[in-house]
């Protein structure tokens, strides 16, 4: 009997933090710019820019990026999602690539999400963290080049 309060009480709990991450008291909603000079590309090179923006319609986590390559290229991405492991499609606005992702909230303030190409392919994890007083937001992504060397970017974004 009491397992099955446990069981019970964590299910709440994780239903209270995936209500939580996707509601309008989200942490994350709002528009971010990349410190590119407080952020670290290994191996390199660093993006010339990248600004996101994040919005909660209908419990959809409405995501737009839209990055400068280190070549100059533009490109970007926008998708909804929700914070229950599922993929959902992820759509390029400025080259025609489309992506898989699917979000797992930790607590109110951090999430994990994987990114797959249309194959299934893992092609990176990231960890997104708001920071306490809301002002900055750290993205941690582990992926590889096309030769397969591991690429670890830490991004640090501040709110405009």
């Amino acid at each position: 009997m009491m397992r099955h309060f446990r069981l019970g009480a964590v299910a709440v709990l994780a239903l209270a933090i995936t209500a939580a991450a996707q509601s309008k008291d989200d942490p994350s909603i709002g528009t971010w710019k990349l410190n590119v000079a407080k952020s670290k590309f290994t191996p390199g090179p660093p993006v010339k820019a990248d600004t996101r923006s994040y919005e909660v319609v209908d419990g959809w986590l409405i995501v737009t990026t839209e990055t400068t390559q280190p070549t100059g290229e533009k490109t970007g991405v926008r998708f909804a999602a929700k914070f229950d492991g599922k993929e959902y499609p992820q759509i390029g606005r400025f080259a025609p690539t489309v992506a898989l992702i699917s979000y797992q909230a930790v607590d109110k303030r951090t999430l994990k999400y994987t990114v797959k190409d249309t194959a299934g392919k893992v092609t990176s994890t990231n960890t997104r963290t708001v920071s306490a007083d809301g002002k900055t937001m750290t993205i941690e992504q582990k992926s590889a080049d096309a030769t397969g060397r591991p690429v670890v970017n830490v991004e640090l974004f501040e709110r405009q």
